[in-house]
């Protein structure tokens, strides 16, 4: 059986454990801060989610350990929080600065469909191979789309 790893990472635990929840008939909360879940697509793959919150983007992880076994990285902020989106902009600097991965930007919305705050509206910025979309991480098809998007990438990038 072959495992896809990948992380899910945002300022906020609640977030990532709900992404992970839709999705996963296996969810285990490791830590405050840690949530695993198992998506099994077939007898032969299995993706493993990692919800890693970043609660201080000063104190870095060791992406040395992390990122070379990891498929990509599903980034999760507030939609219409600056200050969610500057945390996983901080958080993804980190990771680019010394590796090349596969990245799905998220802003997650709850009830109505997502506006551009006058705030963002400038602020935005996603490498041209990384992907800005919206999802619901409490609704299942939304989470869906967002790992489709990821998995996409990785292919297009293969072929």
């Amino acid at each position: 059986m072959r495992i896809g790893e990948i992380a899910i990472l945002g300022p906020h635990a609640d977030e990532k454990k709900a992404f992970i929840n839709s999705i996963s008939k296996s969810t285990k909360n490791i830590s405050e801060n840690l949530t695993f879940g198992e998506v099994r697509i077939n007898n032969q793959l299995v993706l493993h989610l990692y919800g890693i919150s970043i609660e201080n983007e000063e104190t870095p992880l060791s992406w040395d350990l992390i990122a070379p076994k990891l498929l990509g990285y599903i980034a999760i902020f507030r939609w219409g929080d600056v200050q969610s989106f500057r945390r996983i902009q901080a958080i993804l600097n980190q990771i680019t600065s010394t590796y090349d991965p596969f990245i799905v930007v998220v802003g997650h919305y709850e009830k109505k469909a997502p506006v551009l705050p006058d705030s963002l509206q400038f602020g935005i910025q996603v490498d041209k191979k990384d992907v800005l979309t919206f999802c619901n991480v409490n609704d299942e098809n939304s989470v869906r789309k967002v790992l489709l998007t990821l998995v996409e990438k990785i292919i297009k990038q293969a072929n």
